[in-house]
């Protein structure tokens, strides 16, 4: 009798077990998710792009966003999309858990990283060399100088911040000559002439400072832009291209490739009519003499704890899946392009130590 009531029992709790799993299986639901945007455009232009295009029957992101994770398994009630009053707002929103998902730069990101989660990396066209192949930042100076650089069909997670030199100068050609020879010490690029961005800029300032101290600094003694002898500051590219061609600076930085700008060429033929009607281009005399570490491209992140809880791992993957898929169609790059994302990854946290590097270094 008793083995007959342990028997029932043991059936009762299967039963009671399939009958939980078979809830389990139901739709979660999910009252709201608010997206938020960092205000890097103008407002109105971000919000025109997530809003969609009905002429081209493209969906807004917020019903691309319902409408993937309804194919997961989630039921949105409502996803609330806006842009923040600051990149600070946005990171501070997440780490309350009043923002559940932010499209924000790798800074903000690092930033606020106790309290948020990377989702995805954002993916652009990244550059090429002759051969067609993306130019990675690992393989120093040597691609970079061996002709002609292009916009590449294939995708990047970042970017790299160039420091240029001039050949046709006598500096520039020293220079050039030593960094091709790994030779190039603290002296040689402190007596040079730098012209660069403002102190906010990521290729313009911060990875280029970057680059010295990693280079030529230590734990006691930090090697900066601003720790050189001779700089001009708060540049925009074309100008300080110009300037670099016409002698007016030995060294100047800015993304990767500047020279694939219309005004770099343009200033080149102003300043070498001879050497452009030759068929020379300013790719012969503008020389790459270092490399930064890589800027990594924006990320797509989510709150660690939202307000309700509701950032499951299950979610965060059905979000990822969404976010790649969102990526790979003409519509959901419409409802991101003043981001120009091109697509998204999953990625690392690691990824972003250099840029955690960065924040330190300038504190």
């Amino acid at each position: 009798m008793k083995k007959l009531l342990v028997v029932l029992l043991s059936a009762m709790m299967i039963l009671s077990m399939a009958g939980c799993k078979k809830e389990n299986n139901q739709p979660e639901v999910i009252d709201e998710l608010v997206v938020s945007f960092v205000p890097s455009k103008d407002s109105d232009v971000i919000m025109q792009a997530a809003n969609g295009d009905p002429e081209k029957g493209y969906r807004s992101l917020a019903q691309i966003i319902t409408d993937g994770l309804a194919q997961r398994g989630f039921t949105v009630n409502e996803v609330k999309v806006n842009v923040g009053t600051s990149y600070a707002a946005v990171g501070e929103g997440m780490v309350s858990g009043t923002i559940d998902i932010g499209l924000i730069p790798a800074s903000t990101y690092i930033l606020y990283s106790d309290g948020v989660d990377l989702l995805v990396e954002a993916l652009r066209y990244g550059v090429a060399g002759e051969d067609g192949k993306v130019i990675d930042p690992k393989d120093g100076i040597a691609p970079w100088n061996a002709g002609k650089t292009q916009d590449a069909e294939g995708m990047a997670t970042g970017y790299a911040s160039l420091i240029y030199v001039n050949i046709e100068t006598e500096k520039g050609a020293e220079l050039y000559d030593k960094a091709t020879k790994g030779t190039l010490t603290w002296d040689d690029v402190n007596n040079a002439t730098w012209y660069v961005c403002s102190s906010t800029s990521s290729a313009g300032y911060v990875y280029p400072s970057l680059w010295l101290n990693n280079n030529f600094g230590s734990d006691t003694d930090k090697k900066t832009i601003a720790s050189l002898a001779n700089v001009i500051p708060d540049g925009s590219y074309s100008n300080m291209m110009e300037t670099l061609l016409t002698g007016g600076c030995d060294i100047t930085v800015g993304y990767a490739d500047v020279r694939k700008d219309a005004a770099s060429t343009t200033s080149f033929e102003a300043a070498y009519p001879e050497l452009a009607s030759q068929g020379k281009t300013v790719w012969d005399v503008v020389k790459v003499i270092a490399v930064s570490d890589y800027i990594m491209n924006d990320t797509v992140s989510v709150a660690k704890q939202s307000v309700d809880a509701k950032m499951t791992p299950e979610l965060v993957k059905a979000l990822q899946e969404v976010f790649i898929e969102l990526g790979n169609t003409d519509e959901g790059r419409a409802a991101v392009k003043p981001y120009s994302h091109m697509g998204y990854q999953v990625g690392s946290d690691s990824d972003y130590d250099s840029s955690r590097q960065a924040n330190a270094l300038f504190n």
